[in-house]
């Protein structure tokens, strides 16, 4: 045969841990909720019983001894001074009278006590709904309602007696009244006295049993409150050890597991390291080569900027040689003063096609580490190299540096940057037949440093152009003439090596020449300063 218990352990074994856990919490929630409920009830019921006893048994009892002692004390004793002559027989009915409304009184009240119903909330409940009508106990109400009618009863007939007795003093038959007082009071009154007493018993009796039934109340709280909480705990304790046993088997499995993914974890990472190792690798020599790229890019421009910067100095230095034939085939002798005037003249055109070639020579010198220089010298030094050629195609460029101040990073880079930035310009007004073609750098203060503009009035930024920009290979020109890799590395200059920013905008602008265009592109690179620049006062 199938044990029920096995089956219900082998159901629960069967459940996820999901599902125990929640079924062990249901199980404790409506564990501590029963448990509440039935003690909340039970202390209920018991306070109803205590009500009950009060409002049923002690109340009435106390309003029995009150009527017991009016026909006591307010009845006998004034008949007894009638009787001795202490006060009139009229006075004494004036008490008389008052005693008999506060017997009404009394017994009236009594008799509403009798409805109270001495059951607890739980079997009213049960018999609104017409249960438990049978379990009554209708022998006590029997009883009560007995002794209440004989009382009843005694209450007129001595109302009846002390009537006729004071009728008998009214017409001053006193032998007549003190026969009645004697024959019929008195022992009406011991025996409403012996009545009321019996009753009292009665409540007194009832009032232990009502107390007998609190304590069972009590009793079986206290006991079905230790059984439901002995039973949630087993409960708990079963299913929280079966709980126990499956998070052990599965620490088992997902420690194994762990230890499986931690093995393919460190091969693959071993693989990653490899692979970043080669990408990384092939990143930097991708980026070697387009700066390389862009470096021969500006070559190539700054070839030209020699060329046309060369030219009129040979130019003179041709003309300073044919002084020397002229002379010679005019027949005119070649004195001291002229030899030395044409010689210097020459020694100082060599000198300045020298201070050129070294000048392009130190722009193509990369920088071997960072270092602080002035802004206004570097931005200075870019447009006197290609100023010369940018006169020739009609470009005026202009500086607007009000603060000398000195930046971190590369001085050389940044003057490819802006090499850069002024080739593009000067392709797009090119491209557009812009007039008046204009270039201004403009430098202000910045809450991150310094912001160094490059402003044109070619007529702006498209913008399909200006989000893809500074992408790598991306060109607006025809490929026989732009690579698409200056704007890059300029980024990258300014960014990873110059830890700047460098963004791009359409916008009006007014240039130091007095003229204000509507569309300019507007290309601002924000840099930091240097060490010795953070700490003065001003900037």
């Amino acid at each position: 045969m199938n044990n029920p218990f096995s089956d219900f352990m082998g159901s629960i074994d069967e459940m996820t841990i999901t599902k125990k856990t929640t079924l062990l919490f249901l199980i404790m929630v409506f564990g501590m909720l029963f448990i509440g409920s039935f003690a909340h009830m039970s202390i209920n019921r018991i306070k109803n019983n205590f009500d009950i006893l009060y409002t049923k048994r002690l109340l009435p009892t106390a309003r029995l001894e009150n009527l017991k002692d009016i026909y006591t004390v307010n009845i006998l004793d004034t008949i007894r001074d009638i009787e001795k002559g202490m006060i009139s027989a009229k006075a004494g009915k004036g008490v008389i009278v008052l005693a008999q409304e506060l017997v009404q009184r009394e017994l009236r009240e009594y008799k509403d006590s009798l409805d109270i119903d001495e059951s607890d909330w739980l079997i009213k409940l049960a018999r609104s709904w017409g249960m438990f009508d049978a379990l009554k106990d209708r022998t006590s109400e029997c009883e009560e309602t007995s002794s209440i009618v004989k009382i009843e009863a005694k209450i007129k007939t001595i109302d009846g007696i002390l009537f006729k007795m004071f009728n008998y003093f009214e017409t001053a038959q006193t032998l007549e009244a003190y026969e009645t007082l004697q024959d019929e009071l008195y022992p009406s009154v011991y025996s409403i006295n012996i009545d009321i007493t019996g009753l009292i018993n009665l409540n007194f009796d009832n009032a232990k049993i009502g107390f007998a039934r609190t304590q069972l109340v009590y009793e079986n709280t206290f006991e079905w409150i230790v059984v439901a909480t002995l039973g949630t705990i087993l409960f708990a304790a079963l299913l929280a050890i079966v709980l126990l046993q499956n998070i052990r088997l599965l620490h088992t499995r997902l420690a194994n597991m762990v230890d499986i993914k931690t093995k393919e974890l460190q091969t693959l990472n071993h693989s990653l390291e490899e692979k970043i190792a080669y990408e990384v690798e092939q990143s930097r020599q991708k980026d070697e080569i387009m700066f390389r790229q862009s470096r021969l890019a500006s070559m190539g421009e700054m070839i030209g900027n020699i060329a046309h910067q060369w030219r009129q100095p040979l130019n003179a230095m041709v003309l300073v040689i044919q002084s020397f034939q002229m002379k010679r085939l005019a027949g005119i002798e070649l004195s001291d003063a002229f030899i030395e005037t044409q010689t210097n003249e020459g020694i100082a055109l060599a000198s300045m096609m020298s201070r050129t070639i070294d000048d392009f020579r130190n722009f193509f010198k990369p920088n071997r580490g960072e270092e602080e220089f002035a802004l206004k010298e570097a931005l200075c030094y870019s447009i006197q190299l290609v100023k010369e050629y940018y006169t020739k195609a009609d470009i005026e460029i202009s500086l607007v540096c009000p603060w000398d101040v000195h930046i971190q990073g590369y001085p050389n880079e940044f003057s490819q940057v802006l090499m850069n930035l002024f080739s593009n310009a000067k392709d797009a007004m090119e491209e557009r037949n812009i007039v008046e073609k204009q270039i201004e750098v403009l430098v202000q203060k910045s809450n991150n440093g310094v912001a160094v503009w490059v402003i044109d009035n070619g007529g702006g930024i498209e913008e399909s152009v200006r989000a893809k920009m500074f992408d790598p290979y991306f060109t607006t020109k025809h490929k026989s003439s732009g690579t698409g890799i200056g704007l890059y590395m300029s980024q990258q200059i300014i960014e990873k090596q110059m830890r700047g920013s460098i963004r791009a905008s359409n916008g009006a602008h007014r240039f130091s020449n007095g003229s204000y265009y509507e569309h300019c592109a507007m290309i601002v690179m924000v840099l930091p300063l240097g060490k010795k620049e953070e700490k003065k006062d001003g900037f």
